[in-house]
């Protein structure tokens, strides 16, 4: 393996961190929206990230594959008779979007990023090292 692979595959894990990240800070900002104009309810999403295995394995180049998907969960309904948006029982129909969970997916997300990061800088370091050594003579 040479370094620009081991570059790579930091890059593709933080690429995966950076769309948890994005994803988590999108179901946060519409965790209490009602509904969207025509009168759809936001869906929280979560991102999926799968290796692909294979010949990619192989060459040390299995990068994770990412898709999102929308959760099917019910709304969280919420007991207030003066709102415009009531139904006739008097429940609001809120996003279900679990705020601490998605708090922990932003830590974790983090995480994962400063992990990916350090195993990148040490790849650079050890490429200037080797360079260094091979310069001296």
């Amino acid at each position: 393996m040479n370094y620009t692979q081991a570059f790579a595959i930091s890059s593709a894990g933080m690429t995966v961190e950076r769309t948890r990240v994005e994803v988590a800070a999108l179901n946060l900002a519409n965790a209490n929206t009602v509904g969207t104009v025509d009168g759809t309810l936001y869906r929280p999403m979560r991102v999926i990230a799968q290796s692909a295995f294979g010949a990619a394995i192989d060459q040390g180049l299995a990068t994770p594959t990412v898709t999102i998907e929308s959760s099917q969960q019910p709304p969280r309904m919420v007991y207030e008779p003066g709102h415009p948006l009531a139904n006739a029982r008097g429940f609001v129909a809120y996003a279900a979007v679990d705020s601490a969970a998605e708090m922990m997916t932003l830590m974790s997300a983090m995480r994962s990023y400063e992990a990916n990061l350090a195993a990148m800088n040490t790849s650079r370091s050890l490429a200037l090292k080797t360079l260094e050594i091979g310069g001296g003579q």
